[in-house]
């Protein structure tokens, strides 16, 4: 049940990019700071052209959006526009929107440096997420936004002489329908600058399962007829290169090796020989970085990842050697708690987390060790009775426990039997209240509902530092107040707590069915 309501919870139903959209205007003149600039058109690789008051080229830019759309932050995808140079190297990159929670975003956009690692960075390679280094307190939104920027600027280098990719009908000229190995591969990206008589040329290369170079063609070229002709009908001139690998042929030397132009030809055929071995020695760099990236893109392990794990499986060990019976040992874990996994990992569950995973996914690879800790936090109570989460691991709860009074001391307040059943009812009426929301209206923040994003003290508002502290002070008095009277994602975790009344219908099984039909009546009205 909590699983399909968390699938119907809609994504931020913000106006769709389109790639042929291009950045806002007015941003991309503040972010060059010069008034003047304007777009001259979009080319076949999604980038658009950028020229000053007088017809010069300034470079070109792009967004990371929509190719980068299924990159989840902490609460969903951000979108930032890159701007290149000539030479299709990044000058800036500035953060158009996002639907994470108004702090993160913030405090990304209040971090120059995290903007400036980009710079330098060339289109088709020159960056990992591994190198990156997050924005403390908003690690998660700026992981995030590195990671579309890789991907978008990833792949081929764009060419602007020859755009165009190879097509069906080149691809099945060339190889045979039963060969499933061979690939056909064009130099256009990597040496549109190696220049002939009057311009660059294309060729195709059919490259083997062994990485030799089958058969090379000229694709187009801005040479003159008839002069590309003699090199295209020039066997001699093209045994030269074929059998080899693409290895050999990034280091060749044509010159070294005797290599003379076609005759009537000269200076096209010396300039393909150049572009054979700028292509292979392109396609091998291209492979390389294209493997790197892959290797990149798998889960990133850090340090607050590996220590919230090691937190996580530390709660089984000292339960068995019975640390937790002893008020000594049992203080010093609260204190760990709340020091390690509140203040520094900020590794909090939370209802602003749930929806924005549930709509856009679960940032496993960017953040290992807060997936971990979800994964506890709701997949464990309804195998279990335990909930290892609000009793070991919440930094919140632990310093409710560590304030709360004793059963003898004068500051305790006990409330009237009578009124502690309305009180308890707060969580889950805010956590009906927080679903309902959510479903009508996408694009709310959640984060302001709780006390948790105090945690992350580097960027909370003073709103939420305040709602900490009220919780906190109102649980030295009431006995772990807030966890028992006010906290909605722990009445969800307690929800899904296997009880021994859980194979009963309850009244809050009935409310939950209530809220699923809600949730698909207003997705099949989104829709129709």
């Amino acid at each position: 049940m909590v699983s399909a309501l968390l699938l119907a919870i809609p994504a931020p139903h913000r106006k769709p990019v389109g790639s042929s959209e291009p950045p806002p205007i007015d941003k991309v003149r503040d972010l060059l700071q010069r008034p003047s600039v304007q777009f001259s058109g979009q080319d076949v690789n999604g980038m658009w052209r950028l020229t000053d008051a007088s017809g010069g080229n300034v470079g070109t830019i792009t967004r990371t959006l929509p190719i980068a759309r299924d990159i989840v932050g902490y609460r969903g995808p951000s979108e930032a526009m890159i701007l290149l140079d000539n030479e299709l190297q990044i000058v800036a990159v500035h953060l158009l929107s996002s639907d994470d929670t108004a702090e993160h975003v913030e405090a990304v956009q209040a971090n120059p440096a995290f903007f400036a690692q980009f710079v330098g960075w060339r289109w088709g390679g020159g960056g990992s997420e591994s190198r990156i280094d997050g924005v403390s307190g908003a690690t998660l939104t700026s992981l995030a936004i590195a990671q579309g920027v890789i991907k978008r600027i990833g792949g081929q280098r764009p060419s602007l002489v020859f755009p165009d990719d190879v097509t069906d009908e080149e691809r099945s000229e060339s190889i045979a329908d039963d060969d499933d190995v061979s690939e056909l591969l064009r130099s256009g990206p990597y040496s549109d600058s190696v220049i002939g008589y009057q311009g660059p040329t294309e060729l195709l290369l059919k490259v083997g399962s062994d990485d030799r170079v089958e058969k090379l063609a000229i694709r187009k070229s801005f040479d003159n007829e008839p002069y590309v002709d003699y090199v295209r009908t020039e066997r001699g001139f093209w045994k030269r290169f074929t059998g080899r690998t693409l290895a050999d042929l990034s280091t060749m030397d044509p010159a070294a090796e005797g290599i003379e132009g076609v005759s009537g030809a000269t200076m096209t055929s010396l300039a393909v020989a150049d572009t054979i071995v700028a292509a292979s020695s392109g396609i091998i760099r291209q492979r390389t970085e294209s493997h790197d990236k892959s290797t990149s893109a798998m889960v990133r392990w850090t340090i607050v990842d590996w220590i919230t794990v090691a937190m996580i499986l530390a709660i089984t060990i000292l339960s068995r050697w019975g640390a937790f019976q002893s008020p000594v040992g049992r203080r010093a874990w609260l204190v760990a708690v709340v020091l390690v996994i509140g203040f520094w990992t900020g590794n909090l569950m939370s209802m602003a987390l749930l929806a924005g995973w549930s709509a856009h996914g679960i940032a496993w690879r960017l953040a290992p060790g807060l997936a971990s800790m979800a994964a506890v936090a709701f997949l464990v109570p309804p195998m279990k009775k335990a909930n290892p989460y609000c009793n070991h691991l919440c930094p919140h709860g632990a310093l409710q426990q560590l304030v709360k009074p004793s059963a003898r001391s004068r500051r305790r307040i006990r409330l009237s039997p009578r009124v502690i059943p309305w009180l308890k009812m707060i969580p889950g009426v805010t956590l009906v209240a927080a679903y309902v929301a959510v479903v009508f209206v996408p694009t709310i923040d959640l984060a302001s509902w709780e006390p948790f994003h105090a945690y992350l003290f580097r960027i909370a508002s003073r709103s939420s530092l305040g709602f900490a502290i009220v919780t906190l002070v109102a649980s030295a008095f009431i006995p772990m107040g807030y966890c028992r009277l006010g906290c909605p994602t722990g009445r969800l975790i307690d929800y899904i707590r296997l009880t021994a009344t859980s194979d009963r219908i309850r009244r809050a099984d009935i409310v939950a069915i209530s809220l699923l039909m809600m949730a698909w009546g207003v997705q099949f009205w989104r829709e129709s």
